[in-house]
C-alpha cells in the first residue's frame, strides 16, 4: 500500500513535503521489527517513548515515520509525518490499512470489572443460537466460525484487533461481542471504533498500580468511556451496582436496559435465587421476571448470584441486538432455553475426577472482590471442607495480594 493511500486516515497530520508514492510493507511500533517498507509509530507509553527508537527503526531500514515531535538523531532522508497523538494514529491507521473491516461488523461492547467474560461469552452463545454470525473476542481468546485463537491481552492492540475483524469480516461474520478493558479504553486500542450497543457488569478496584491506573477515579473515567464516547445508542446495565449511575450520566445511549437479582423496578430482575447441583455442574436456579412476559423459570449451569446477573445482561442485551438492527427480538423464553447449554471455559468449571466425596473447581478470579464472590458462591452449597489455591501475577498489580490473600480467609484453607 502506497504511503499516500494511508495518511487520508490522518487528517489532522502535517505531511513531509514531496511525493508520497513509498510502498509500506507494514505498520510497526516495536523497532526490533522494523525493516525497508515500514511504517513505524513513535508511541508514547507509560514507560516507554516509541520517539526514542525511531533512530533503531532507521538502522533497520524503515524511513517512514509517524511521530509527535521530532525524533532525536533521525538523518535528514527519513519522512516524519507529524500527529497530535501517535496512539490514535495508529488506530486509524490500522483500521485504513485493513480496509476499515469494522464498519461491516455491529460491535458490540462490554466493560466492568468482573463478569465480563461470562457475560460476553453468554450472549455470543444466545446469538449463535438465534441464528446471528457471531464473533467473541476477550479473555477467553477470540471465536468465530469454526475458529479459535488465543490473545495476549483481553483487548487486542489497534493493529491486532482490526486484523481480527477482517478475518471475521471475511468469515461472513456480521457481529462481534467484544470485552473491552480500562487499559483499552486507556491506550486508545479501541479509538475511532463504534459500538451501538454497551454492556456494564459492575465496578470494584482493580488495575491500580504502576503501569495501570494511578487511582480508583481514573480506573471508573475510563471505563465510562466506552458509554459516552464509542457511539452508544443501546446501553443495559446492572443496577444493582451502584457506579452504573455514574456510567448512565455521560452516556449517549437513547434506549437503556436495566437488570438487577435485587430490585423489582428493573427492566429484567431475578427472584427466588437457589443453588443446585446438576452432573457435571454446580448450577443456580431462579425465576425470570419482565413486564412483557411475566415470570419464567430457569435454571444456568453456574454458581452464584453474580452468574444470574451475568445471564440477565445478556439475555436483556440479545434482544437489544435485535431491536438495534430493527427486528422484531425473540422472546425471552426462547432466549433463557438456550442457557442451559452454556460453557464457560476457566469460569466455575467442574473438572472431572474418581473421587466421589470431593469436588475440584477452577475459576478466573484473579481480585479480591472476584475471589470473595466466587469463594461465597461456592459456600452455598454446605461443602464439609473449602480449600482455596490461589496466585498473582508477577510484575504488576502488587495491590491486588493483600487483597487476594483477605478473600482468601473466607475458605477452610
Amino acid at each position: 500500500m502506497r504511503l499516500g493511500d494511508l495518511l487520508p486516515a490522518l487528517p489532522a497530520a502535517r505531511l513531509p513535503q514531496g511525493e508520497l508514492d513509498e510502498e509500506i510493507c507494514s505498520l510497526c511500533t516495536d523497532s526490533r521489527h522494523a525493516g525497508a517498507g515500514s511504517l513505524f509509530l513513535c508511541l508514547r507509553g507509560p514507560e516507554r517513548d516509541g520517539h526514542d527508537y525511531a533512530r533503531a527503526a532507521y538502522a533497520r531500514g524503515c524511513r517512514a515515520f509517524v511521530c509527535e515531535y521530532p525524533p532525536p538523531d533521525l538523518p535528514a532522508d527519513a519522512r516524519l509525518i507529524f500527529v497530535p497523538d501517535s496512539v490514535r494514529a495508529l488506530a486509524a491507521l490500522s483500521s485504513a490499512w485493513y480496509s476499515y473491516p469494522e464498519r461491516e461488523l455491529t460491535l458490540i461492547g462490554i466493560t466492568g470489572t468482573k463478569g465480563k467474560t461470562t457475560t460476553a461469552m453468554m450472549l455470543h452463545h444466545l446469538l449463535k443460537a438465534e441464528g446471528v454470525t457471531c464473533g467473541y473476542i476477550g479473555s477467553n481468546g477470540v471465536f468465530y466460525g469454526n475458529v479459535q485463537e488465543k490473545n495476549e491481552n483481553t483487548t487486542p492492540a489497534a493493529p491486532e484487533l482490526r486484523r481480527i475483524f477482517s478475518k471475521m469480516r471475511r468469515a461472513g461474520i456480521t457481529a462481534v461481542v467484544v470485552e473491552v478493558s480500562s487499559q483499552a479504553l486507556s491506550h486508545g486500542r479501541v479509538w475511532g471504533l463504534t459500538f451501538p450497543l454497551c454492556l456494564f457488569t459492575n465496578l470494584a478496584e482493580d488495575h491500580i498500580g504502576e503501569g495501570e491506573h494511578p487511582d480508583v477515579i481514573h480506573y471508573r473515567e475510563a471505563k465510562a468511556k466506552l458509554f459516552s464516547d464509542y457511539g452508544c445508542r443501546h446501553m443495559v446495565f446492572n443496577a444493582d451496582d451502584e457506579n452504573a449511575t455514574y456510567m448512565l450520566a455521560e452516556a449517549s445511549a437513547t434506549h437503556t436496559r436495566a437488570i438487577s437479582c435485587l430490585r423489582t423496578d428493573a427492566d429484567l430482575y431475578a427472584s427466588r435465587i437457589r443453588p443446585q447441583r446438576l452432573a457435571g455442574a454446580l448450577a443456580t436456579s431462579f425465576f425470570l421476571h419482565s413486564e412483557e412476559e411475566g415470570e419464567i423459570p430457569l435454571s444456568i449451569p453456574l454458581p452464584g448470584e453474580c452468574n444470574v446477573g451475568n445471564a440477565l445482561l445478556a439475555l436483556a442485551a440479545a434482544r437489544e441486538y435485535f431491536a438495534l438492527c430493527g427486528r422484531k427480538p425473540p422472546p425471552l423464553r426462547a432466549l433463557a432455553a438456550h442457557m442451559s447449554e452454556i460453557e464457560i471455559p476457566g469460569r466455575f468449571a467442574l473438572l472431572p475426577t474418581s473421587l466421589a466425596e470431593v469436588d475440584f473447581v477452577i475459576d478466573y478470579a484473579h481480585n479480591g472482590y472476584s475471589l470473595a464472590a466466587a469463594i461465597a458462591a461456592l459456600r452455598a452449597y454446605e461443602p464439609r471442607r473449602l480449600v482455596c489455591l490461589f496466585g498473582s501475577v508477577g510484575g504488576r498489580t502488587y495491590s491486588r495480594r493483600a487483597e487476594l490473600a483477605r478473600a482468601a480467609c473466607g475458605a477452610d484453607f
